[in-house]
C-alpha cells in the first residue's frame, strides 16, 4: 500500500513539474493569459501529455529538418 501511495505521489509531482515548465514556456513566448487560466491550461496539458505527444509527433520531423523554416505567428 505504501509503495502505491508513493508511486501516485511521484506521478502527481511529475505532472506538476511538467505543468510548471509548460507555464514557463507559455510566459516566455509572450502569451498573455491570467494566472488562473494558465494554471488550468498547463495542468490540463500535463495530464494529457500522452495525447499531446501523439498530436505533436508529426511536428518533430518538421522542426529537425533544416530546409524547412517555421515562423510562429
Amino acid at each position: 500500500m505504501q509503495d502505491k501511495l508513493k508511486y501516485h505521489a511521484d506521478a502527481y509531482d511529475k505532472m506538476l513539474d511538467a505543468a510548471a515548465e509548460l507555464a514557463d514556456l507559455i510566459e516566455q513566448g509572450g502569451i498573455k493569459i491570467n494566472e488562473y487560466d494558465l494554471e488550468e491550461l498547463t495542468i490540463f496539458l500535463a495530464v494529457n501529455a500522452h495525447v499531446l505527444r501523439d498530436i505533436l509527433k508529426p511536428v518533430k520531423s518538421l522542426i529537425h529538418n533544416p530546409d524547412i523554416k517555421i515562423n510562429p505567428a
